[in-house]
Formats: structure tokens, sequence, C-alpha cells
């Protein structure tokens, strides 16, 4: 009994994922198109041919072409295929053929219809092409699928289509993307890139420029054969970098240096001479140089005197801020701001005495802040020169200071921009060293004298970009 309906539209979900072509009617020629470009490099469409000429039964009246799926109309008795069903029913349900009235739930899958479709009888579609297979339409697209004429694309994708058998021929002979090795160097290549290799392959063979006996010469080794090798080469005499301007070639070299060898001798002994007054010469001037040097040095040295780091932060009263520091009082204290060169970035630094967050009570504390300044549109942003705090030892004797260094390095990425970038604010967020100094070592040596505290910081401006 005839399915209804419904199971024709499974049916028609069943022929989109086919890999059989639509046809045709048509016997002896093409009767259809098949999709081409698909997978395993197939690049063409495929054609049906029938082996007999196709009754008009096995016909869609919809699509023209030969019924796959098909599904009959009770009223009639007339079939389409599964996929053209909807579009009939939605356009304007009748029978293409007699126009007669299409109820969609009397419409059924004939699946004996389709067995007789699929025993039709087709020979290769590539049977112009030398392939002789017949078989029926059911078996049609796996012989295509394995048939060595249809076309395919080169894997290697060179963009060459070829019938499948000769793709190891290809792969082996014709492809420009094989891979092979100079005959020269050994060296492995791609075969579309071997014109340009010979053109500075090191073991090309290459004609000699002055045409001798010896007509190729590896290319590395054509300067060696020019000097030491070919007849027809003019060559310099040795003692041409000390005057002599004689050239010519290797015989007439040869003789030319013996019959010259005393004058060569003269030219020598003054080339020694001038040698030796050049000598003198350049000696003076490393003196003069050196002497120079010394004085930018000593000018260097009190520049930096003169104007010392970009800031050093005397910090009064230091128990009483100490103390309310303890008591959360007032936990961070703020420097005046300073700048970091004549017109450069405007900073101030911030100190938490007993320390901040988790080190509270541990270490001291101490950051930087990036403030609002007048010269910030001329500035490169985010900031990313180094710091460098140091808590100075007060002790009288200069030469044995021992100041607690620290260095911070801000890192210019993304995420630190709030930090490091141009402020939007009166100042950005801090930075810098939550352990600074621990509290205990501050208590010792001369780190506070008088109740004062005196903390320096250095600006690197090494790789500052001038205005």
């Amino acid at each position: 009994m005839p399915e209804p309906a419904a199971a024709a539209n499974d049916a028609a979900s069943k022929r989109s994922t086919s890999p059989m072509p639509p046809v045709r009617n048509s016997s002896g020629g093409a009767s259809g198109r098949g999709g081409g470009g698909g997978g395993g490099g197939i690049t063409e469409e495929v054609d049906v041919v029938f082996l007999e000429s196709l009754d008009k039964k096995y016909e869609c009246p919809v699509c023209g072409q030969v019924l796959r799926y098909p599904v009959q109309f009770e009223e009639c008795g007339h079939r389409c295929c599964s996929s053209c069903l909807p579009d009939l029913l939605r356009v304007a349900p009748r029978c293409p053929i007699d126009q007669q009235t299409i109820d969609k739930d009397k419409v059924y899958a004939d699946k004996a219809f389709q067995k007789e479709t699929d025993s039709l009888g087709v020979k290769c579609s590539f049977f112009e092409r030398g392939c002789n297979w017949t078989g029926v339409l059911s078996e049609l697209m796996s012989h295509i699928e394995g048939c060595d004429r249809m076309l395919t694309t080169c894997p290697m994708r060179c963009g060459v289509e070829f019938q499948k058998r000769f793709l190891e021929k290809h792969r082996l002979e014709d492809c420009p993307k094989r891979d092979i090795q100079c005959q020269f160097c050994e060296i492995g290549l791609v075969a579309e890139q071997e014109a340009g290799h010979l053109e500075t392959c090191p073991k090309f063979l290459v004609p000699c420029p002055n045409k001798c006996k010896k007509k190729e010469v590896a290319r590395e080794m054509m300067q060696e054969h020019l000097e030491n090798e070919c007849m027809r080469q003019d060559l310099c005499c040795p003692f041409s970098t000390y005057g002599c301007d004689f050239s010519g070639r290797k015989k007439q070299l040869k003789e030319h240096i013996a019959e010259k060898q005393l004058n060569h001798m003269e030219i020598l002994c003054s080339a020694v001479k001038q040698g030796d007054k050049n000598q003198e010469k350049q000696q003076k001037q490393i003196l003069e140089m050196e002497k120079k040097l010394v004085g930018v040095e000593r000018r260097v040295g009190g520049l930096e005197n003169l104007f010392g780091p970009q800031l050093v932060w005397r910090i009064d009263n230091y128990q009483e801020k100490l103390a309310e520091a303890k008591a959360g009082k007032k936990a961070t204290i703020f420097s005046p701001p300073f700048l970091t060169n004549r017109h450069g970035y405007k900073l101030a630094l911030s100190a938490c005495l007993y320390g901040d967050g988790k080190f509270r009570g541990q270490y001291m504390s101490l950051f930087a802040c990036i403030c609002k300044g007048e010269n910030d549109a001329l500035l490169a942003w985010p900031f990313a020169y180094k710091l460098t705090f140091q808590l100075i030892d007060q002790c009288e004797d200069v030469s044995a200071r021992k100041n607690i260094v620290y260095t911070v390095t801000p890192n210019p990425c993304k995420e630190n921009r709030p930090f490091l970038g141009r402020p939007l604010g009166e100042r950005n967020a801090s930075f810098g060293a939550a352990r600074f100094a621990e509290l205990d070592a501050i208590g010792k040596l001369d780190y506070i004298k008088d109740d004062t505290m005196y903390v320096k910081v250095t600006v690197d401006l090494e790789n500052l970009l001038p205005l």
C-alpha cells in the first residue's frame, strides 16, 4: 500500500542528501547534470546517459528530470519528484499534466516506482573518454566516484584539472607544486621555484665570461677561477694597493712581477713611510679625543650634581606620622608633585609608613602615580620608564652608607593603562613597591635621624624621545 504525504516529505528530505544527480529525458546522450566541484577534487558536472530512450512516465512534469523519490497523486495517478511537491502545493495545488486539484493528504510516496526507476539501464557519463561501464541508475554515482575518466583537481592545489587516471603522472612529473631536488646543489624545493633558485644556486654551472677553455664553472667557484685559473682574465698587480697601476693576463702579470721587482720594492718602502706618518697623525688625533672626552665626563658629572635626581622627599615628624599610620588615621602620605624632566611627565610619590594591604605591619610601602600635567599632549603614552626608589642612609660617612634600593620597571600593556596611560582625572592609580623596606630594617642604621626620613626617586630617561 502506498505511503501518505508525510512519508513523501520524509522521502524529500532523503533526496536532498542523495548522491544521484537529477537527469533529463533522453537516450544515448546527455540526460542530466550532477553537482560539480565536490569532495575528492571532482571539478566537473556529471551527465547521465541512458541505454535506451526514456519513457515519459519516468519524467517529472515539474522539473523535467527523471523522477527521484517519486510521489503519486491519488486523484489522477500522476507522479512528481518528492522534492518538487512542496513548490507544487505552495503555488497551485493542481496536477501539472491534467490540472486536477491535488489534496495534500492524498499524495503518497511510490517506493515501488522508485525501484523501477533505479533499475533503468545507463552507461558511464564519461563513455566518450573511453569508459565502457554499463549498469543501472542506482549504481551510477557509485561508479562515477571511482571512475578514472572523471576530471579532478590537483590535490596539491596547483589549479590544474585532469582525468583521475593521470593523477600519479601529474603528481610526480608535471605539478608545479611538487617537491623536487636541485640537480646541482641537491637542496629541496618546490618545482615552481626552480627557475628562481637556479638564478642564485651556488652549484649551478655558468659560462666563463672570458670564454676560456673551461667553458662552465660552478657559480660559487667563478671568482676563484677568474683569479687563479682563467688564462684570459685581466688581473691587477699585487702591489696595486701601493700604487702600481699595471693590469694584464696571468702570463703577462708573471712577467711584470719578475721585471719590476726593484720598482715594487721602492713602492712598498714609500707606502711604509706613508703608513708611519698616518699612524703618527692618528695617534695625535686619539690623544686629542681622549682629552675632550675627559672634559665631557667632567661636565656631565657637574650637571648630574647640579640637577641630581628628580625628587628627594623629606619626611619630617616621622614617629608621629608612623603612629597615625598604625592607628589607621592617615595610612598614606603624599609627596609634592615633580617633573621627570623640564617639560616631562608629572609624578608624585605616596608612602604607607606602616605598610599597605597584606604587608601592613611588615613593610613600608612606596608608590608612584602619574598626575595630569601641562605637557601631556606632547608626551608618549603609556609611561614606560624605569623608576628607582631609595631610602637614604643618613650615616655621616657617605662612603659607608647602605641605601635601600628598589627598582620598578613599568609594563606598558593594555591591562596597565589605568596606571600608565595618559591621566583622565587629576591623577592615575598608584603603582610601585608594596614591599619597599622591612619595618625592622628601617629601625637599624641611620635611615631615621632627627625624626626625619629621606626618600629619593630617579627616573631613567635614557630612551626618552625628544619633543
